[in-house]
């Protein structure tokens, strides 16, 4: 029992070592984030305090020593993972020149720093250039969160992360190959040999072995995450025996294994999970144990900390300001840059601790680095939050694009084998800045056995809820019962307001059938939204390119660029090179097209001479490692042609292996940004409009709203408001923050009409969210089918958008300000 209780400093017991390790990590960015310093750290000043320097509670062992390292070189991995090839690939030259004068401006002067007033030796000089010259995107979940990942002053700064990182590690490898045995000019052409067989062989091997393991491989998904470990530390191992340093083979395996791993994906989400919440800690705790706080309040290690300091200021303020007079940014986007690429962490760990090891730093160079990052780790992050809140406000007043329209994903589930390969899809193509959930969907057939057909679907939506749980995308599974399966389908994305549903197809089609089978071709019928038919023979992030055929005339079709969009949302995920073909005739005007639409891809364009030269170009075009793409369209559409309906079968016959999506784009939506097309202009007729100050409440609000629209007893507009009332008791009415929208059908009107109510002041409207400005209600004559009326609802749902339409809506003065704005918004 005492040697249980053993509390002799440090401390010896493995289990209490762990759970003071893991209270560290619980409660460390808890305490520090309260005083507005970041997380890591918090966890960098806890392990200072419990190492051996102050309390002593644990000691820098083989066991933490080895913690560390797998932490670091998790970190280093991670890094590869994470940066965004396709955008640096897009703004590959500038992100290069940026990236270069970010290294060399501070590096040059942290060199003669370091020659001349810290009297260090060439070989710790150009190691304390590798550290102040690299960035760590420390402020990345700020511009995510404020939504400017897009914006090109950004997605250069991370770009640039690249290839300052790349500097800097590069020169930490020549740097350790230059300890112990360096002998001339035999030695260093070993050296370069050894490194030339490694990286060849890491490139030939790791991509090919990563898509065969998860095409081939039959597995629960944990095994996936496995296999990305052993590949690291093997990778690590093997860069150490080439002369490099471990977390160089750490890096280069996370590059390599990049576009393998979407990050919106369940495998990506486990990695970053791992790291931050176990390995990287460890790292981040053996790094502050390396302090040594006698040294710490010397005059000495301050004075060297400011000088470092400086040097990463001066050098990241100068490379800023030239990049924002040459490419002509803002002051705004100026300060962002800068504050992107000043924080101090994952790579000048890495240099530091690696350098210590080698004896090119003492403790207190370790120490000064310590407070170096601390103070970089709190400017950039407030400098990014402060002016990138003016970013986003430029970004909000560009040019609305309507392919960038919100989105609500639906997904059909029939097959369980194929129920995760559709909801990755939906994964892919949702814009990651969408507050908007995937709607899993199952449909039962009524009849006998409909309890036994909602279980099985209920067993299949809850595994649909978990993988998405996994990928951290919200979902809202739906489950419903209808006598016919398409109609079903089409029920539920009318009652979601769906804007896309992806659903999945087997190849096969009956001599009956008219495209792939009776459901989905009735289905194509039923509902005008874009819907993707997807037959995937492979794990979706193994494939290398995207084909995708546009038939002539597509492009002219309302809801083209919303296809485009999707596409290109999924190749950006996947890292797939995108490849257009259409006819020549049409290049120049689809080329335009396609290139307005966000996000902005390195594309490839082709083309054939006409139409019905498509399968021979397949034939000497596509591969294995592509996915295929046909632009479809519905019959009765502009570019509709019988050849369309046909060519999925005959893909499918040709290329039975082949990973296939016939995309059918929305006739739903219009290209210019304002009422859908098939909206009835009449629903927007100007006299019905109720505006006023305040109201008492909702069912006050709807009777005066009736009251000056319909011509019936006060009796029957009483009737009619309970009806709407309660048909809403068991949902929320809110279609947004600040918008309601009630719907019936009603023998009281002859035509379908829309009247808009307008409360100035707002009112709380039960099951609501937020106060509710803008009132909604939708009649629809007793005669009108079911489906027509749900159009109507889907039509008026997408009337109003969120952010400046809705703030306008509500300071309006006059009947025709409501007007201008529904009308030409």
């Amino acid at each position: 029992m005492n040697e249980t209780l053993n509390f002799t400093l440090p401390f010896s017991n493995p289990v209490m070592i762990f759970a003071l390790v893991m209270l560290i990590i619980l409660l460390a960015p808890i305490l520090v984030r309260k005083i507005k310093v970041p997380g890591l750290v918090g966890i960098i000043l806890a392990g200072t305090i419990v190492g051996p320097s102050i309390l002593g509670l644990l000691e820098r062992d083989s066991t933490i020593e080895l913690l560390g390292t797998v932490g670091l070189l998790y970190l280093m991995f991670m890094a590869g993972l994470s940066i965004d090839l396709n955008r640096f690939e897009k703004l590959r030259n500038q992100s290069i020149g940026f990236g270069t004068i970010s290294y060399i401006f501070p590096a040059v002067g942290a060199y003669f720093a370091g020659i001349h007033l810290l009297n260090y030796s060439v070989e710790s000089s150009l190691l304390l250039g590798a550290i102040v010259g690299s960035h760590t995107l420390l402020a990345y979940p700020i511009i995510e969160r404020l939504g400017i990942t897009k914006n090109t002053a950004v997605t250069m700064s991370m770009g640039g992360t690249l290839v300052t990182d790349t500097l800097s590690l590069g020169i930490l490898a020549v740097i350790a190959g230059t300890v112990g045995e360096n002998q001339g000019a035999g030695y260093w052409t070993a050296f370069a040999i050894s490194i030339g067989v490694f990286l060849t062989a890491a490139i030939i091997i790791l991509p090919r072995l990563g898509r065969w393991f998860f095409r081939n491989m039959k597995h629960d998904t944990y095994v996936d995450f496995v296999f990305m470990m052993a590949v690291l530390f093997s990778t690590a191992f093997l860069a150490e025996l080439a002369g490099l340093a471990s977390i160089i083979g750490a890096f280069i395996a996370g590059l390599l294994l990049n576009r393998l791993v979407p990050m919106s994906g369940t495998l990506m989400n486990r990695i970053q999970f791992v790291g931050n919440s176990m390995f990287i800690p460890f790292f981040l705790i053996s790094v502050g144990m390396l302090v040594d706080v006698q040294v710490l309040a010397s005059l000495e290690v301050w004075l060297i900390a400011i000088l470092f300091t400086a040097l990463v200021f001066v050098g990241k303020g100068v490379s800023s300001l030239i990049v924002k007079l040459i490419k002509g940014f803002s002051n705004a986007e100026g300060y962002v840059i800068f504050g992107l690429t000043t924080p101090q962490s994952a790579a000048t760990l890495a240099v530091t601790l690696l350098g210590f090891d080698l004896g090119f730093f003492n403790h207190t160079a370790v120490n000064a680095v310590v407070i170096l990052i601390l103070i970089t780790c709190l400017v950039g992050p407030w400098l990014v939050e402060k002016y990138g809140r003016d970013v986003a406000i430029q970004e909000e007043k560009k040019p609305y694009e309507p392919s960038e329209s919100p989105q609500r994903i639906l997904v059909p589930l029939a097959n369980p084998e194929t129920s995760d390969t559709l909801m990755d899809i939906a994964f892919m193509i949702r814009d990651e800045k969408s507050a908007q959930p995937v709607f899993p969907l199952t449909v039962a057939r009524d009849g006998k056995d409909v309890e036994a057909q909602v279980a099985k679907g209920e067993k299949m939506l809850s595994h649909a809820v978990i993988h998405a749980a996994a990928a951290e995308v919200p979902v809202n599974p739906v489950t419903t019962v209808d006598y016919n399966i398409a109609n079903g389908i089409a029920r539920a994305v009318s009652e979601n307001l769906g804007s896309v549903v992806i659903i999945g197809w087997n190849g096969t089609t009956s001599t009956k059938s008219r495209i792939f089978g009776s459901i989905l071709d009735q289905l194509l019928l039923e509902i005008d939204e874009m819907v993707m038919v997807s037959r995937i023979s492979k794990p979706i992030s193994t494939h290398t390119r995207i084909l995708i055929a546009v038939p002539p005339f597509a492009s002219t079709e309302s809801g083209f660029s919303g296809a485009i969009r999707s596409l290109k949302l999924m190749a950006e995920q996947t890292g797939d090179q995108l490849v257009f073909v259409m006819t020549s005739e049409r290049k120049e005007y689809v080329q335009k097209r396609i290139e307005k639409v966000k996000p902005n891809l390195e594309t490839e364009f082709q083309t054939i001479e006409k139409w019905s030269d498509l399968p021979s170009w397949l034939d000497k075009t596509v591969h294995d490692d592509d996915i295929f793409v046909l632009i479809s369209a519905r019959e009765g559409s502009l570019s509709w042609r019988p050849a369309l309906d046909r060519l999925p079968r005959v893909v499918a016959q040709i290329y039975p292996e082949l990973s296939f999506i016939t995309v059918y784009p929305s006739e739903a939506e219009t290209d210019s940004g304002g009422l859908s097309q098939g909206m009835n202009l009449k629903l927007l007729d100007q006299d019905r409009i109720y505006l006023t100050d305040t109201g008492e409440n909702i069912e006050q609000v709807l009777i005066e709203m009736l009251k000056t629209e319909v011509s019936v007893d006060k009796k029957d507009i009483e009737q009619l408001v309970f009806k709407l009332l309660n048909s809403s008791r068991d949902y929320s009415p809110e279609l947004m923050s600040g918008v309601v929208l009630y719907d019936a059908h009603t023998s009281l009107v002859s035509k379908q009409m829309l009247i808009k109510g307008i409360v100035r002041n707002g009112f709380q409207v039960p099951k609501t969210a937020s106060k509710a400005h803008v009132v909604l209600l939708l009649l629809s004559p007793k005669e009108m089918r079911v489906r027509d009326h749900l159009k109507g609802v889907n039509t008026v749902a997408r009337l109003i958008r969120p952010g400046e339409s809705l703030e306008r809506l509500k300071n309006v003065d006059t009947k025709d300000e409501i007007y201008s704005i529904l009308f030409k918004q």
